[in-house]
């Protein structure tokens, strides 16, 4: 027969495991967002056009419910940011069904004389086919054809905003 203690033990060595192996993010998981570095897969992405403590509209016109126990944060420092001044940036957003559950500033949109831009600098962690992750969890699409010119170290990631695809991945 088992110990109690060795079975706790036990539970919190496979419980540990599980985490660690775990990305930070499923869809519909119904659990709060670990913000520890695990890749994030956003639900939606997109630039702000609305958003109010009941609903947040992304363009396109996709709009969505906030949940109460919104978490709103920035993708680089994982620190608690303010949703109603997300208002004309770049977002990821987590859903539970058609509410957000989470909401990540990826940044500003550059608005250049011939096209629009939102920068992302940061740490690479991993290149998988067609995306780039970075340390701090944050998970981008690359548009086709795109590459990034390291494997890991930091990058500078061009994302164009109405496609929802980084168009380059640069050394800063």
């Amino acid at each position: 027969m088992r110990r109690p203690a060795a079975a706790l033990a036990a539970a919190a060595v496979v419980a540990s495991l599980a985490a660690a192996t775990t990305p930070a993010c499923s869809r519909n998981s119904g659990h709060r967002l670990v913000l520890d570095g695990r890749p994030r897969y956003p639900d939606a992405q997109g630039v702000v056009d609305r958003v109010d403590v009941h609903r947040i509209t992304l363009d396109g016109g996709r709009t969505y419910k906030v949940s109460p126990s919104l978490q709103s944060f920035s993708s680089i420092s994982l620190q608690t940011v303010p949703l109603l001044q997300r208002q004309g940036q770049y977002v990821q957003i987590g859903l539970r069904g058609h509410t957000m559950v989470w909401i990540a500033a990826i940044g500003s949109v550059v608005r250049l004389p011939t096209e629009h831009v939102v920068f992302y600098n940061g740490q690479l962690a991993d290149t998988p086919p067609h995306r780039v992750v970075f340390r701090d969890g944050t998970v981008l699409d690359l548009a086709d054809g795109v590459t990034s010119p390291v494997r890991t170290g930091f990058v500078r990631a061009e994302i164009d905003p109405s496609m929802h695809k980084v168009r380059r991945v640069s050394l800063p």
